[in-house]
């Protein structure tokens, strides 16, 4: 079984080699060509043109860094010439003589045996990997900093390819920061095609206002625009939203319910948000739990959708018969801005994930509110980090995205968690948004291991063009212990 590691090792010192093609590298026997003197940068500095691996042109300062090998004493001309740039030593930037520039004094250095590679000192400009937004309420969206989101927001904003749909109260489809978001708008209360808000509705002494935010709340959470110079930023800012209107005035028949989640299921939602439930607890109607099955299973041609409720704010504990407690929904309880649990929400073995409730949010007439709450506005924290994770991974079934929401969720330091890592409130812990992007970043295991077993004991590499994506020294630490490991055996 050796040959499985020195095939290992015979891969990585391709990828070495390849890799280092790569870079922009000094080549004394083409090197590059000077362009013009950039004294306007500073006295000696140049602007050149590489050819190799790519045509680029580029500034360097009077200077060159020069990097040592690991196994070789500093040179005695380079510490009197030069300054390191570390402890270690390995790295050292050395000046122009008069009349020189960096690309004579990387030239003089790039083959002394003692040197890995040197190069002029180049002028870049550089960029902050921060992100960016002019929506001006984006500020004053502590959760997003709470969650670390721009780090998600340097991979992606999401895509319009990916629904979400919001069963919810009425939506204002005319919303400045929601319009462009919405597709297939449908009123199951109604049954029409216009869930906006009608006059009165949630109202306590009027006929003629505009009173119900809450849908539209919970939509502009999921997906408001960005940078659009309006408003608020939603969590998965570019997916396309699905307005359902299922809340009324009144009682509400379950096939109002069913109704909404048929239009979600018919419009190939990837992720339905349910910031509602019923008044009394009662066992799930199996008509519904029929319908929320269907839609978990066949939407997206078979991965189907994420299925998000709202644990409720009733500060009561969720029976195991509930809609919240079916296997097929991620349950979602709310925290404040420090991570402690509301003193409303809901709890019990149902429970899967504690988010923050976003109070930042759009309102009703065009206008935001900032006392938004309950877990009405935690769950669609979660709805809008399933959908960003399904525009970034739109292979992922929806049992492959619960489990990636429970898996990566942070156990709370507020309590302790049972011997199963689960909470009552906290579920399994609280949203983590960069643990979700650090395990999608992660290559799958290969368990396949009939390429050891080859007849003829050659090296079963796979000839690709694809690289490896771990770092090289942690590849190569793999490839020594597998080495040694099938040496013992």
């Amino acid at each position: 079984m050796i040959h499985r590691a020195i095939c290992v090792l015979t891969t990585l010192l391709a990828f070495s080699a390849a890799a280092e093609a790569q870079t922009l590298r000094l080549d004394p026997k083409a090197p590059p060509i000077v362009l013009e003197q950039r004294g306007d940068l500073a006295p000696g500095a140049v602007r050149l043109f590489f050819e190799s691996p790519r045509p680029v042109e580029v500034d360097a300062m009077p200077a060159a860094v020069v990097m040592l090998r690991g196994d070789t004493a500093v040179p005695q001309e380079l510490a009197a010439a030069g300054r390191p740039l570390g402890r270690s030593e390995r790295s050292w930037l050395v000046p122009a003589r008069s009349g020189e520039n960096g690309l004579d004094v990387a030239m003089r250095w790039v083959e002394h045996p003692a040197v890995v590679t040197a190069l002029p000192d180049l002028l870049l400009e550089h960029r902050s990997a921060s992100v960016e937004f002019d929506d001006p309420r984006y500020d004053g969206q502590w959760y997003m900093e709470l969650l670390e989101m721009e780090l998600l927001y340097e991979q992606s904003l999401g895509s319009a390819d990916t629904r979400v749909a919001v069963i919810d109260s009425a939506i204002e489809l005319s919303h400045p920061d929601l319009a462009d978001a919405f597709m297939a708008p449908y009123d199951a209360f109604d049954d029409d095609e216009d869930p906006s808000p009608n006059p009165g509705e949630d109202c306590y002494d009027s006929d003629t206002d505009i009173c119900d935010e809450h849908g539209t709340a919970v939509a502009g959470i999921v997906g408001a625009r960005a940078n659009n110079g309006e408003g608020i930023v939603g969590f998965c800012p570019e997916c396309t939203l699905i307005p359902i209107k299922m809340l009324g005035e009144g009682m509400g028949a379950t096939s109002r319910d069913i109704a909404a989640f048929e239009h979600a299921i018919d419009n190939d939602a990837a992720v339905i948000n349910n910031s509602w439930g019923y008044v009394e607890s009662i066992p799930v109607p199996s008509t519904l739990a029929e319908v929320i099955r269907r839609a978990d299973a066949e939407t997206r041609d078979g991965l189907g959708a994420v299925v998000v409720f709202a644990a409720g704010n009733d500060d009561r504990v969720i029976e195991n018969d509930e809609m919240e407690a079916m296997p097929e929904v991620l349950c979602i309880s709310a925290t404040d801005r420090y991570g402690l649990p509301t003193a409303y929400t809901n709890s019990g073995d149902a429970v899967d994930v504690a988010a923050p409730s976003a109070t930042v949010t759009t309102s009703y007439e065009g206008g935001y509110t900032e006392t938004f709450g309950g877990t009405s506005a935690a769950a669609p924290v979660v709805s809008g980090v399933a959908g960003w994770v399904l525009s970034y991974a739109p292979e992922l079934t929806s049992e492959e995205v619960r489990e990636l929401f429970v898996d990566t969720a942070l156990e709370s330091a507020q309590v302790t968690h049972d011997e199963d890592g689960h909470h009552q409130v906290y579920g399994y812990g609280e949203l983590n948004p960069v643990g979700i992007l650090d395990a999608l970043y992660e290559e799958p295991a290969d368990d396949d291991d009939s390429a050891d077993d080859d007849d003829d004991g050659g090296c079963a590499c796979q000839s690709s063009g694809s690289l490896p994506t771990a770092p090289l020294p942690l590849l190569v630490l793999i490839a020594l212990m597998t080495f040694r490991a099938r040496a013992r055996s």
